[in-house]
């Protein structure tokens, strides 16, 4: 007898068709499926994708913007016992073609307007197994065609709930992309605590509009399934769009980044729509200045929450700062919980380690690590930076904070120079690297500033070659473009140096930058 193993993520879409069946599941700006439909499709995709010689533990590659065909792909990939890959849309040519070439994926699914990056990348040798959404091109395969004449009845999942599921990019310390193992006991873990932490019923209504390439839009997409929500979609935020979305579609519940929310605030169109069907808001992925949170619980009278994760904690958190702690009574201690991250998730244990990985007392600042079923299985194809972030069974986050004497968790600084730019992780040596390249550049510097909207914007400092001219802004920009996604670019400024200031093993301080150049956190 075949036993199943009731942790596989793979079967919450089957769970979901016995139970809502007819209801609505997912919505984006096209159209819209049940439950049933979308687990006959996934079923039927998963054939379609083992008929084409898909085998166990090998890649599905998804190169689209936010759309129903994403999350088909998401868990026909892991019914067929596959390893789901999203792709980051925004990222330049190059950067796509890293991931394509560590991944090595078996397919690759991709939206018709992104053809053109996959084949610019050096990925046309893919050939048939480059698979397309929407309009069909005579060199490839239409998507539907993985589907159509497949049959939807229920097929079993080759694997174990430690068996890698979804395979999600983030860049590394060294500018390389890395690939986090999301296993299937990790995804299960994290919907279920997510949505228990959320406070998510049945009859909720979310909203999705970070991107489902990224974490914080799995997370969302993944926990509201768990919960058997209907889920709405949306390609690209837009306020007048996410607001009439909420409108239309009677959404209760969502995620949002605090980019998203101050545009909501500034949107002169707010009173035009309904929003009377809104409850719960959940915000995360980059640090929500309080006093633009105040400003959005006064104005909009929704419930808000806080959650803090890392996409190495898969698509859940490792905080939560529940609706309690956002009301604005004016006291000092609910003024100071604001600043927090929350309190540590059911599914999560958060500790506070110094440099030797030794527990640090109540209210000492150390490095923020965790444990628990939604860590990481590691990095794909890289053992010794898996051993070094996991080390004694604890990710160690690479974030300076403290737990004070309530369990309340507040970062301080990041160990790591990690920028958060719109909720995108940024990191400086990427663009250093980028910077580097240009045939004025001797050496630069990557910092973060502060930046009311995007949490953060990275800022350039360069030392020039000698008897180099000074290239101008736009250019250096423009130069930039063709080599990293839109919100890794210098927008917070460029500035000129004639050395960097370093210590006496040679490394860049960079406090010191942020000190000089007026942009310290």
């Amino acid at each position: 007898m075949t036993l199943v193993n009731q942790m596989l993520f793979s079967y919450v879409p089957e769970k979901n068709a016995k139970i809502f069946s007819d209801k609505t599941y997912l919505v984006d700006e096209s159209r819209r499926c049940t439950f049933k439909t979308f687990n006959s499709r996934t079923n039927s995709l998963a054939r379609g994708l083992k008929h084409a010689g898909l085998k166990a533990g090998e890649r599905v590659a998804v190169l689209n913007h936010n759309a129903i065909e994403n999350a088909e792909i998401f868990w026909g990939a892991m019914k067929a016992g596959g390893i789901a890959v999203p792709v980051n849309i925004r990222l330049a040519v190059p950067e796509i073609n890293e991931i394509v070439k560590d991944a090595e994926p078996k397919f690759v699914i991709t939206g018709s307007n992104y053809l053109p990056k996959l084949v610019s990348a050096g990925n046309a040798s893919y050939g048939e197994n480059v698979f397309i959404i929407g309009s069909g091109s005579h060199l490839y395969r239409a998507y539907e065609s993985l589907i159509n004449g497949f049959s939807g009845d229920r097929i079993e999942t080759e694997a174990t709930d430690e068996d890698i599921a979804m395979l999600i990019y983030t860049s590394g310390t060294t500018g390389k992309p890395k690939g986090v193992m999301w296993t299937h006991k990790n995804l299960f873990s994290s919907a279920q605590a997510s949505a228990i932490s959320r406070r998510t019923r049945p009859e909720d209504v979310a909203l999705v509009a970070a991107p489902i390439y990224q974490a914080a839009g799995v997370a969302t997409l993944f926990s509201s399934a768990y919960r058997g929500n209907t889920t709405v979609l949306i390609n690209r935020f837009d306020p007048d769009q996410y607001l009439g979305a909420i409108e239309r579609e009677r959404v209760t519940t969502a995620f949002i980044v605090p980019a998203m929310l101050l545009k909501l605030l500034q949107s002169s169109e707010i009173d035009r729509f309904d929003l009377s069907s809104m409850k719960t808001v959940c915000y995360g992925s980059a640090p929500m200045p309080v006093e633009t949170l105040k400003i959005a619980i006064e104005r909009f009278g929704w419930r808000f929450m806080g959650a803090c994760g890392a996409t190495e904690t898969s698509s859940g958190y490792i905080s939560f700062l529940p609706n309690e702690d956002h009301i604005l009574d004016g006291s000092p201690l609910k003024e100071k919980r604001l600043h927090s991250i929350g309190k540590e998730s059911i599914n999560a244990e958060v500790r506070i380690f110094d440099d030797e990985d030794s527990e640090l007392s109540t209210g000492e600042v150390g490095e923020i690590v965790i444990r628990g079923t939604n860590i990481m299985k590691g990095y794909w194809r890289k053992p010794l930076e898996t051993e070094e972030v996991l080390r004694n069974g604890w990710y160690h986050t690479g974030d300076m904070g403290y737990i004070d004497e309530d369990g309340y968790i507040y970062i301080v600084d990041r160990k790591k120079d990690m920028i958060i730019s719109g909720g995108f992780n940024v990191y400086p040596k990427e663009i250093e690297a980028a910077l580097d390249s240009h045939p004025c550049v001797l050496e630069a510097a990557v910092i973060g500033r502060p930046d009311p909207e995007w949490g953060e914007t990275p800022v350039a400092v360069i030392v020039l070659k000698r008897d180099a001219e000074r290239p101008e802004f736009v250019h250096i920009m423009e130069f930039l473009r063709g080599k990293l996604a839109g919100y890794k670019l210098p927008r917070g400024g460029i500035f000129f140096a004639e050395e960097l200031p370093r210590n006496a093993a040679g490394k860049v301080l960079k406090r010191e930058l942020r000190e000089i150049y007026g942009v310290g956190r």
